[in-house]
């Protein structure tokens, strides 16, 4: 058991750190299908040739500064196999940056309900609302995507698709978690990195690992539209470990999309 839990903190480690990169399980044998990949740079709206991290670059920088891209709806899941066990979470909600955002989602078959606005944060647990003297999500659906740039300029384009009507550029980029903790700047992996000497296990677990990431941004807004990220860990003497995470934003700027006042869930706190 001690040997399988420090594999498991593993995992979290490098899942953590990939997470809200998306990802797509597969049964059966784990590996990758050969894919007939378009290398060719993509065109952007004015005809001037991008890499895919110029792409994603451009696309983050976005969401940051344009007016029009600071609310949107998501959904998604997280789904980790390991051996013969499967668990799924769900998530959905809204964002409004530098505002606040919700949280609906089914964690580990558990309903689980976060809202946060401003400086404020409550949890619902069960059929109360309480407040929460830290926030115990650290939720951003964009978040650690910036760790992604070093490795993008090698991303493959696929064939353009459609996420919810949306034509979409889309991004594809595989590597092992050995090169993703060679370049990757997020403290999340700087314990890992300080065990790599004295533990050539996790040095095996991270050569054999595969990391693949797919990025759907629009053509015409250059946003962000779906994302997935497939993790595969060899787990000694026992197999493997997938991770799944697949992330949709949607009807950016919707004006449906309001985070209520907190007065409107203090009325209900458990005291």
């Amino acid at each position: 058991m001690r040997k399988q839990s420090k594999i498991f903190s593993l995992l979290a480690s490098v899942c953590i750190a990939a997470l809200l990169g998306g990802c797509t399980y597969e049964s059966g044998t784990k590996s990758f299908a050969t894919t007939n990949f378009n290398n060719t740079p993509s065109q952007n709206t004015e005809g001037l040739n991008e890499s895919g991290a110029e792409w994603l670059q451009y696309a983050l920088e976005k969401a940051k500064t344009d007016p029009d891209a600071q609310k949107y709806w998501y959904k998604g899941h997280v789904k980790n196999m390991i051996l013969s066990r499967s668990v799924t979470s769900m998530f959905n909600g809204a964002v409004v940056n530098d505002k606040g955002y919700n949280v609906d989602a089914r964690i580990a078959a558990q309903p689980y309900q976060y809202y946060r606005i401003d400086d404020k944060h409550f949890i619902r647990a069960k059929d109360y609302w309480v407040t929460a003297r830290d926030e115990p999500l650290a939720f951003d659906v964009l978040a650690g995507f910036d760790d992604w740039l070093p490795f993008m300029d090698k991303a493959v384009q696929l064939p353009d698709d459609k996420v919810y009507g949306t034509l979409s550029a889309v991004f594809q980029l595989k590597l092992t978690g050995a090169e993703w903790l060679a370049k990757s700047q997020s403290p999340l992996f700087e314990p890992l990195k300080k065990q790599l000497g004295d533990r050539p296990d996790l040095e095996y677990i991270l050569n054999e690992s595969t990391i693949k990431t797919t990025f759907w941004i629009g053509k015409e807004d250059r946003l962000i539209h779906q994302y997935q990220t497939w993790i595969i860990l060899p787990l000694p003497e026992a197999g493997t470990m997938d991770q799944e995470v697949f992330f949709q934003l949607y009807k950016y700027d919707d004006p449906g999309i309001h985070i209520k006042d907190p007065a409107e869930v203090e009325k209900y706190l458990l005291h």
